[in-house]
């Protein structure tokens, strides 16, 4: 793969952390990266161009920007980046070697993948979950996060994991509880839905009627402000978590009617889309 990071510069700050988000149906990483962008007005300070992805250009206020965009919060040290599109998964392992490869060299000090999970009890709850090399867990625990007890970790969080674990750089991967994921997983347990196209088609239409789970955002942020040690207001964040959940609990009934009438939705292919 050939990644061009058009950039221009990223002081050596000792504090620096890298914040992105692993590509999953909530999109609460996605919505918590958005989220820290606007809170902290964070400057843009470059771009990625992935050579082997259909050319995609993002619009903000009349101006062309490539899709995958670099910005940097010199009072919290935090760097993100903004994804309008999302990566392939086949590409997606390569990208991001070359994305610990750029961090590296600019002597980032850790990179935190957000990502998002359902509830391991019987509810959600707000603690914030990791995994990371062992030599870093007591650290992280220290943060009150909580580590993964026993798991496989695969797909696209695995593949940030086998390229961040053994470098020289510090990487954790950092899961919140879905309200969302939680009710599909209800959906799947039960029976009801039998195939994976049939999982998609529901993510999709529910993700379409009550929007990412702004709730698993929530901790998410809350989570990355503990790492810069830095204060984040999460007011704005907080109002829609509370709306987003009745949202959520409202459709989770319709979600158990029987299937021919969630065939009908499965129909109406709503896009998961940036």
């Amino acid at each position: 793969m050939r990644l061009e990071v058009k950039i221009s510069g990223l002081p050596r700050d000792k504090r620096n952390i890298l914040v992105l988000a692993c590509p999953e149906p909530s999109l609460a990483g996605v919505v918590a990266v958005e989220y820290l962008i606007d809170q902290l007005q964070m400057e843009e300070i470059g771009a990625i161009k992935i050579t082997e992805m259909p050319p995609v250009i993002a619009v903000v206020n009349g101006a062309a920007k490539l899709p995958h965009r670099i910005f940097y919060s010199r009072q919290a040290g935090i760097v993100a980046i903004r994804q309008h599109v999302p990566i392939p998964p086949q590409l997606y392992a390569e990208f991001i070697h070359k994305v610990l490869d750029w961090a590296e060299e600019n002597k980032v000090k850790l990179v935190a993948c957000l990502s998002a999970m359902p509830a391991l009890g019987e509810k959600e709850s707000d603690a914030v979950y990791f995994v990371t090399e062992e030599g870093l867990v007591e650290k992280f625990k220290e943060y009150g996060f909580v580590p993964i007890r026993e798991a496989t970790v695969t797909g696209l969080e695995g593949a940030y994991l086998d390229a961040v674990l053994g470098r020289s750089i510090d990487g954790v991967l950092l899961i919140a509880e879905s309200k969302l994921l939680t009710a599909v997983k209800r959906l799947v347990d039960s029976g009801k839905v039998a195939t994976h196209r049939d999982v998609i088609a529901i993510l999709n239409d529910l993700v379409g009627r009550t929007g990412p789970d702004v709730g698993a955002a929530l901790k998410l942020v809350n989570a990355v402000a503990k790492l810069a040690e830095t204060q984040i207001d999460t007011s704005k964040l907080q109002e829609h978590a509370s709306k987003y959940a009745f949202l959520v609990e409202k459709n989770i009934e319709a979600l158990f009617k029987p299937m021919e009438a969630v065939a009908t939705t499965a129909r109406r292919e709503v896009p998961l889309v940036f």
